[in-house]
């Protein structure tokens, strides 16, 4: 039996597959099916230009597929490359960025004054840094003036960590973060800096 002629009309298939390329950045799957059975289709009936359109759709869809594949496998072998941020004992690895929740005490931040959203980058403290965080703890959920007592936990906090209180003269000041107050939503977690108060320092306050 012979197939079907072609009615002059473009396969809607392989039009939908090239439309949902053009439009959605590649269409994803749906033009990929459209574009295969569009083609199959139209060859099967002699419409050349639903041919075309089902190879474009295909087309665009694949290598739009191929980019994002390419960026998530390079993205998973740097990572790897990069290895787990933290050493055996817990110390930074070289400067990359974390999320301000997995902050902790001894951490180095490169240039504090500069971090925007709920990444910062740090670094070990024997390089050049901004700030170092003396404490990290979350604030009771019925606590009254958040300020005051997020404040005070840090003071606290700095003088535990260093092992001596702030003196007069000193190159830095206690800063305190409350991640709430910094974009995290409901977030009770507060973040204490020695914060220097111009340039770098390296090394660390704790004695």
């Amino acid at each position: 039996m012979p197939p079907p002629q072609w009615n002059g009309k473009t396969n809607g298939f392989s039009i939908a597959s090239l439309s949902l390329a053009l439009l959605c950045l590649g269409g994803g799957i749906l033009s990929i099916v459209f574009g295969i059975i569009g083609l199959v289709q139209s060859r099967r009936n002699g419409d050349k230009r639903g041919k075309v359109f089902a190879i474009a759709g295909l087309t665009i869809s694949g290598l739009v597929l191929a980019v994002i594949v390419g960026a998530i496998v390079v993205a998973v072998v740097r990572d790897a490359a990069d290895g787990p941020d933290r050493d055996a004992n817990g110390a930074i690895r070289g400067e990359r960025s974390i999320s301000l929740r997995e902050l902790q005490a001894g951490d180095c931040a490169k240039d504090l004054e500069e971090q925007t959203g709920n990444y910062i980058d740090v670094l070990p403290c024997t390089s050049p840094h901004s700030s170092e965080v003396v404490g990290v703890f979350d604030l009771p959920a019925d606590t009254a003036d958040k300020a005051a007592a997020a404040d005070a936990g840090c003071e606290q906090r700095f003088e535990q960590y260093a092992g001596k209180k702030r003196e007069v003269g000193d190159p830095f000041i206690v800063f305190t973060a409350r991640l709430e107050e910094i974009g995290v939503t409901g977030d009770p977690g507060v973040l204490c800096f020695a914060h220097q108060v111009t340039g770098t320092v390296t090394g660390s306050v704790k004695r």
